[in-house]
């Protein structure tokens, strides 16, 4: 009988059954990241410099995001996957669709990716019943970002989202962490920005820095969704006409000339083409949670985007309104 210690398992093994999952649901690229290797201090300094804002949070467990493996010790390895959301949003200049970020027109991606993760995971423990996993969403302590330029989807670029070479940002990201040795060798993709500044151009309220992290306390998406309370008059009079979230720098990006063809379930609602936004002046807190039931809206609250739909109708009301002009005699 040997006395040698069974080979652990590794991603390899099971990756073709991961690709299978993944091309059934719409999942456009996905990679492996080892968690041997820290992720780097961005995070902490950015967090030293107050840019999370009213965003309190973010500092707990701050020492796991900046290495998964300090709360998770038997995590080796992470697969990551891409699932894109629509690019494109209708044009009606009064309805919410117009008005709200791309990413929050369709189901909340924390269901639909969560979902695509289990199944995955599933697959993973049916193969190889010992396996320790966890799936993550945008969720806890996790750099979800770093986990994908580590697995070879993309580079941060200079607005701090995933820039995938092919399809662009206009992704989610969700993160499978395994007890599986990470033997497939993902290699990261070089910056490809270059000199481009477009993103940082086109912000508003300049809230994208130059270390590629993002101010909240300047950022109109932050301002929309998380903070509680007036928005600050500063930012309320370049909030650019959007009611929840802000997609400016995405839009500005060139990596973005042909995004891929969404997942159904991000498809733009039926019910927020046909809404107008004064509606949303008086709604009450049961036709709130029936009209942004399953929908990522709901993390503003239902005083969140009535506050947002205000300062929205009103500069609309501005835009329209004719100035007076002086009679011919010039008086």
């Amino acid at each position: 009988m040997s006395n040698a210690e069974p080979v652990a398992a590794s991603i390899s093994e099971i990756w073709p059954e991961v690709e299978r999952i993944a091309s059934a649901h719409h999942v456009i690229a996905a990679g492996t990241a080892d968690l041997g290797a820290e992720f780097g201090d961005v995070f902490a300094r950015w967090l030293d410099l107050g840019h999370e804002a009213g965003m309190t949070w973010l500092r707990r467990n701050r020492e796991a995001r900046r290495d998964p493996t300090t709360r998770f010790p038997w995590a080796k390895s992470a697969i990551v996957i891409l699932v894109p959301y629509s690019a494109e949003r209708p044009h009606q200049d009064d309805r919410i669709s117009t008005r709200i970020a791309r990413y929050a027109l369709g189901d909340d991606y924390h269901d639909v990716l969560n979902e695509i993760l289990k199944e995955i995971e599933n697959a993973i423990l049916r193969a190889i019943p010992d396996t320790r996993t966890r799936r993550y969403v945008d969720t806890g302590p996790l750099s979800d970002r770093t986990l994908a330029a580590r697995a070879g989807l993309g580079w941060i670029g200079k607005n701090a989202m995933l820039i995938h070479p092919e399809h662009g940002s206009w992704t989610f990201i969700g993160a499978l962490l395994t007890s599986l040795g990470d033997d497939r060798g993902g290699h990261e993709i070089t910056d490809q920005c270059g000199t481009c500044t477009r993103c940082i151009d086109a912000c508003p309220t300049q809230a994208i820095l130059t270390d590629r992290t993002v101010d909240s306390g300047r950022c109109i998406s932050y301002w929309t969704i998380e903070h509680r309370g007036p928005i600050e008059p500063s930012i309320a009079s370049r909030i650019e006409g959007n009611l929840f979230g802000c997609d400016i720098c995405n839009e500005a990006c060139p990596w973005n000339a042909s995004p891929p063809a969404p997942h159904p379930a991000f498809e733009p609602r039926d019910e927020y083409r046909r809404r107008p936004i004064h509606e949303l002046l008086r709604i009450e807190q049961g036709e709130f949670s029936s009209l942004f039931r399953r929908s990522g809206v709901k993390r503003a609250r239902r005083d969140g985007i009535i506050r947002n739909a205000i300062l929205v109708t009103s500069a609309e009301h501005r835009d329209s309104t004719p100035t007076d002009s002086p009679d011919r005699d010039g008086t």
